[in-house]
């Protein structure tokens, strides 16, 4: 499966403008409202790699939709062994977690998930499911890591003989 350039292009620009922005108590305050109709949304950061996260409310329970984008394929003119292992990971990745970790057209690597929970949304559900999504993806995210540098992450050396940061900066940045 691939994600549109556009819903990529739009959840990179929506993430820019509240990264690294705590919730703040006025945020937490609204996520609380039994009553709440209209979505809530808001990210976090786990390793370099931004989540957003928008939870709804429904009739019996809460739809919750994850995003992150865990960086870009390394080229393989670039970082051939780098391309060729986080390839592998993805592949892996995706049949572990049930096709939750895609590929891009553009050559992002996403990780999707969306969640229906038959509670109502509350903080505590929020935090576990997040929890519950990050354990199930920690061996993949760090696995990935090495060869593939998160979006927000400093830049650094790829495994297997990978470019100094600049290059690995190009592989994993902006478009």
């Amino acid at each position: 499966m691939t994600l549109s350039a556009t819903t990529t292009r739009t959840f990179i620009d929506s993430t820019a403008a509240t990264a690294g922005r705590p919730m703040g108590l006025d945020e937490v305050v609204l996520l609380a409202d039994k009553d709440r109709k209209v979505p809530f949304e808001f990210s976090f950061e786990y390793q370099g790699v931004v989540f957003q996260v928008v939870a709804s409310p429904k009739d019996q329970g809460t739809s919750i939709r994850f995003r992150a984008i865990l960086g870009n394929l390394p080229y393989t003119s670039e970082h051939p062994v780098a391309r060729r292992h986080a390839t592998m990971i993805i592949y892996a990745a995706s049949k572990v977690l049930g096709g939750r970790v895609r590929l891009s057209s553009r050559q992002h690597i996403a990780l999707i998930d969306d969640i229906w929970v038959s509670e109502p949304m509350t903080p505590v559900l929020l935090l576990s499911q997040a929890a519950k999504l990050l354990v199930g993806a920690k061996p993949y995210l760090e696995l990935l890591a090495v060869y593939v540098r998160p979006p927000m992450a400093p830049p650094q050396r790829l495994a297997a003989g990978g470019a100094a940061g600049d290059a690995a900066g190009d592989a994993g940045g902006a478009e």
